[in-house]
């Protein structure tokens, strides 16, 4: 059963609530798995308004509602309301009127409020084609979301993806992270927004996007500049960079150009989206230099202990409580000299 965030279920009920807010409301409803809590959650919302129904005026809410409607006496939408009028009288009064008031304003359809997920397979990529035309590809292990309708062009990133963003001046295109967004109206860049790692990035190849943190501070990126945002510090980095040792995943290719065995681990780390550790001390001096297309984990490592005096052990993954596994586990380690 997935957990229910009460706070922002409150806040969508009583409708001050955030484009946030709204959309993980929507995922909510569109999770099987979510129906249990959202009920259990309603009913005691409910049991707490019940003794202050009879005292509500809800007319000027009924007027709104039936001005909308059009005096067709079987439209779906007339059925729609008096069917969940009859529910709402038992527990769902305040979410539906806020939910019919909303969609029939709005000129709205149930697709509108359904959502499009695209996963992409660990060890995989994905290219994808958004309803404006903007593409990309989506990183394996990553997971891009967004409203059917696409009419607000935001989407919700979990992982990394490459986007080729279509121009429309009047709607920016935003990629939303799990404490951070990203503006642009038409550009090509890379996005790192793992919620589970301690930095997101942006890399930008073309144009211009604006990063803005959880705290609302925006940092304007330029071709050729990588941004690292620390999440815990809340601190934002810019830095000037090759984009194509960034980018090279879309076209399968990993590059190392002088990085040395922490920074190594750091790159398979991000690259296939495993966990990467260095066991003892290594020469800071010694440098890696190479190239690698469309090669698994275990191929780069064999390859890597074939030509650098390097040792590794690959850990089993394990089932989680969740029924998840969890990241394999590399230890890298550098032999005496």
């Amino acid at each position: 059963m997935t957990k229910v965030d009460k706070n922002k279920l409150k806040r969508y009920v009583s409708g001050n609530y955030s484009a946030q807010d709204e959309r993980y409301i929507i995922e909510r409803f569109n999770d099987k798995g979510s129906v249990s809590e959202l009920k259990k959650h309603l009913k005691e919302d409910w049991k707490k308004e019940e003794s202050e129904a009879s005292k509500k005026d809800l007319s000027h809410v009924l007027e709104a509602i039936h001005t909308k409607i059009e005096p067709k006496p079987q439209s779906k939408l007339i059925r729609f309301y008096k069917v969940y009028a009859r529910i709402a009288a038992i527990l769902l009064l305040p979410l539906v009127i806020l939910f019919v008031v909303k969609n029939i304003s709005n000129n709205s359809t149930s697709k509108e409020l359904s959502t499009t997920s695209i996963h992409a397979m660990n060890g995989s990529k994905v290219e994808f084609t958004l309803p404006d035309g903007t593409s990309g590809w989506l990183k394996g292990g990553s997971q891009l979301t967004y409203l059917t309708a696409f009419e607000n062009r935001n989407v919700q990133l979990r992982g990394e993806a490459f986007f080729d963003v279509t121009h429309d001046e009047q709607r920016p295109f935003q990629v939303f992270g799990s404490e951070s967004r990203i503006v642009v109206l038409g550009t090509r860049f890379n996005a790192n927004m793992w919620p589970e790692n301690n930095t997101t990035e942006v890399v930008l190849e073309s144009g211009k996007v604006k990063f803005v943190s959880k705290n609302n501070e925006a940092t304007i990126l330029q071709p050729g500049e990588r941004l690292v945002y620390q999440k815990q510090l809340a601190k934002t980095y810019v830095q000037e960079v090759k984009t194509d040792e960034h980018t090279g995943w879309v076209d399968g290719v990993l590059t190392m150009r002088g990085d040395n065995l922490r920074q190594v681990a750091i790159k398979l780390s991000d690259w296939y989206h495993v966990e990467v550790l260095v066991d003892g001390a290594y020469p800071e001096d010694y440098k890696f230099r190479a190239t690698f297309k469309d090669e698994s984990i275990e191929e780069v490592l064999r390859l890597m202990k074939l030509t650098a005096p390097i040792t590794y052990k690959i850990q089993k993954q394990t089932k989680l409580s969740d029924g998840t596994y969890s990241k394999k586990k590399i230890t890298l380690k550098m032999n005496n000299q």
